[in-house]
């Protein structure tokens, strides 16, 4: 189900970290702004993962009509193969590409999506803990601040994850989007539709 928490403004851009369903998870999919670091809009819902390509889609394709602008959508990769599939087959014109480096190919190379790893995941929490104690970033739905306060460091492994019986999609799509909100730049002035352009139509969710 989506949830939108203001509206969007003419030529604002938006970054969207997407964490797909694994064993019966939710799908959490949320759109941060860059210009003022809030988020804006969120899904959350407990479907497959091809399904999720479609809602992505549909969440960025009603910002687009809003702002004028294509939101960059970050998939974590590790489970979103089929999400990245079906946004691919939609022709979604701006995913995150994440430079990995290939063990085959023994090289460096750009692939769709946000690959979660050791050297990833720590930081991704690390960075998302700080900008949430600094204040900078802006989270109003209480389903994603309750999975946070249920997110905790296990006392047995010292690995940061959900309590027993608990969820941390939220968790992990704030995150994602709060990394993209570091890293992706602007878009470049072409790829912005002029504001007397942008449709001024109720467009909605449904």
């Amino acid at each position: 189900m989506f949830k939108l928490f203001r509206e969007p403004e003419p030529n604002e851009f938006f970054v969207c970290g997407a964490d797909p369903a694994e064993g019966g998870d939710y799908c959490s999919g949320t759109w941060k702004s860059k210009k003022y670091a809030d988020t804006v809009l969120s899904y959350h819902a407990r479907i497959e993962s091809t399904q999720f390509g479609f809602e992505l889609e549909k969440g960025s394709r009603f910002l687009f009509k809003k702002t004028g602008i294509w939101p960059c959508i970050g998939v974590e990769r590790n489970t979103g193969i089929a999400t990245i599939a079906k946004l691919l087959d939609l022709n979604y014109p701006n995913l995150f590409k994440m430079k990995s480096f290939d063990r085959q190919t023994q090289k460096e190379e750009e692939k769709i999506g946000w690959h979660t790893n050791s050297a990833t995941r720590p930081k991704l929490l690390d960075d998302h803990a700080l900008s949430i104690r600094q204040g900078v970033n802006i989270i109003p739905d209480k389903t994603t601040i309750l999975e946070h306060m249920t997110f905790i460091r296990n006392p047995k492994t010292g690995k940061p994850e959900a309590e027993v019986g608990m969820n941390d999609d939220t968790v992990f799509s704030e995150g994602i989007a709060w990394q993209l909100y570091q890293i992706v730049p602007m878009p470049l002035e072409n790829y912005i539709v002029p504001k007397d352009d942008i449709s001024q139509k109720n467009w909605s969710l449904e």
